[in-house]
């Protein structure tokens, strides 16, 4: 007998209450050596908007200086192979929240609402007696901009929020309180220009202040490094002549591309310095020992790498994200992971940390052990990722000096060597690189004669994944809607 969703999420929470006693054995903790194996470890997720991979002191991207991140790598286990399972705002938040793919809950593309009767993790720590609160940009919510996300189901588990539901304004007040008044109410005036990132900060910290004695989820949702590229003032210190562009950007783009990295990295410095204040508190008031910190973003940035900007491509720049885990006493600390993670497995994972099973809506991997560093380690020979899945009838441009092919919906398969990439139908076949030889993906080994017996093992792999996802590529998906009614939220969370 299937169970309906109110039904799964009772008996779900209730195990979790009984994890404890009825896993010890097989529990984070457990399998960490961790004498406390009993205790709810605290969450602060925290989420980066189009921060790639690269751009980190610990990364390959030269001059950026992230020294508070890169002392949270040596703190925890720093996943260098995280990818996004499909790199745009909506989708890819979407991924994280419910663990699922886009093509699964039909958010493919930005600017819709997340279906009613999606599971999503905050909805399991609720249930189980957490504090739940979100901060900042949502962008799951509709079209509406900036946006009240309203109590009730639409904030899928997060009992309090501040925050809206999506824009990129960081010098001036924009957002709204709990209830739906303007956010800058709580505005602490010190005599220091407003900088949205540090006011969300100071929330956070409050608000993990005042949970001392109750287990609670907390993610704070950070607008930069997205565009417009314009840090405060303290960090608009990187000049476009100092910026040392990866060999991937053409010629004709190096100066664009400095330009707007001076920016770009001046971003990321700023978000650093507001993780160094989370840091200091949780040391400070003693909640970093039992705390699950996670960082990690929703996507990348290009850059002018391939003559491509912004996000939504499957190259390195947009699809490879950051992703750091702390849990001290469970987690390996200075551990670097070369295990191959979607952000579908991000959900699956945390929650094992936390001493939860992940929902059967979830098809994520539990990647806990490999956190841990110890106790059976996860294979994973590939991972799927999805791009401007509804764009399955665009037409395919005929390639342009120093304006590449980003027409189109995609579909990419990552192994620990090779990366395959096709569009514009489902056996065309357009990048095909051999990561372990060319990290910057600049030799194309698509339908040549060397590579033609890899080429046919990939493609095979990737409608493998296909099929048993439910992916109706090369069909586009049915879309969510942009806006779904109280009724039918209650008749579809039955």
């Amino acid at each position: 007998m299937s169970l309906n969703r109110r039904e799964f999420l009772r008996t779900s929470t209730a195990a979790a209450a009984l994890g404890p006693l009825a896993g010890a054995l097989t529990s984070p903790q457990a399998l960490a050596g961790d004498d406390n194996v009993g205790r709810r470890p605290n969450l602060l997720f925290i989420l980066a908007d189009q921060w790639r991979g690269s751009a980190l002191g610990v990364g390959s991207d030269e001059v950026v200086r992230t020294p508070h991140i890169d002392r949270l790598t040596e703190q925890g286990t720093n996943f260098t192979r995280a990818y996004a399972a499909n790199p745009v705002c909506t989708p890819n938040r979407s991924c994280l929240l419910t663990g699922r793919y886009s093509h699964q809950t039909g958010m493919i593309t930005n600017n819709l609402m997340l279906p009613p009767e999606e599971v999503c993790w905050p909805e399991m720590f609720r249930d189980a007696g957490y504090a739940t609160h979100y901060i900042g940009k949502w962008h799951m919510d509709g079209n509406e901009k900036p946006g009240f996300v309203p109590p009730g189901w639409r904030r899928r588990g997060f009992e309090t929020f501040e925050g809206f539901n999506r824009g990129h304004v960081y010098h001036e007040p924009w957002g709204f309180d709990n209830e739906g008044g303007p956010l800058i109410d709580n505005f602490k005036v010190d005599g220091s220009p407003y900088y949205e990132p540090t006011f969300q900060t100071d929330l956070a910290i409050d608000y993990m202040r005042q949970q001392q004695d109750k287990p609670f989820a907390c993610y704070l949702s950070w607008g930069p490094p997205h565009t417009p590229f314009k840090p405060p003032q303290d960090f608009d210190h990187y000049m476009p002549e100092d910026i040392r562009v990866r060999e991937n950007v053409p010629e004709g783009h190096r100066q664009k591309a400095r330009r707007e990295l001076a920016g770009y990295y001046g971003l990321c410095e700023s978000l650093d310095h507001e993780m160094g204040r989370l840091l200091e508190f949780l040391n400070e008031s003693g909640l970093a020992d039992n705390t699950l910190l996670v960082f990690t973003a929703d996507h990348g940035e290009l850059a002018g790498s391939h003559g491509k900007y912004r996000k939504g491509e499957p190259e390195d720049e947009s699809l490879r994200v950051p992703l750091v885990m702390r849990l001290p006493g469970t987690v390996a600390a200075g551990q670097t992971s070369s295990t191959l993670v979607n952000s579908i497995d991000v959900m699956p994972t945390m929650l094992q940390l936390c001493g939860f099973d992940a929902p059967e809506t979830c098809v994520g991997r539990n990647l806990a052990t490999a956190a841990i560093g110890r106790g059976p380690q996860p294979s994973a020979e590939s991972i799927y990722c999805e791009g401007k899945v509804n764009r399955v009838s665009a037409p395919k441009q005929q390639p342009k000096p120093n304006q590449p092919d980003t027409t189109g919906a995609w579909r990419t398969l990552v192994t620990d060597r090779y990366k395959l990439t096709v569009r514009h139908g489902a056996d065309n076949v357009v990048q095909l690189f051999d990561l372990h030889n060319d990290p910057l993906e600049m030799e194309n080994h698509a339908n040549a004669a060397s590579h033609a017996a890899v080429q046919k093992e990939l493609l095979a792999e990737l409608q493998r994944w296909a099929k048993e996802t439910g992916d109706s590529w090369p069909d586009a998906p049915q879309a969510a809607k942009a806006m779904y009614s109280d009724r039918e939220a209650e008749e579809a969370r039955q």
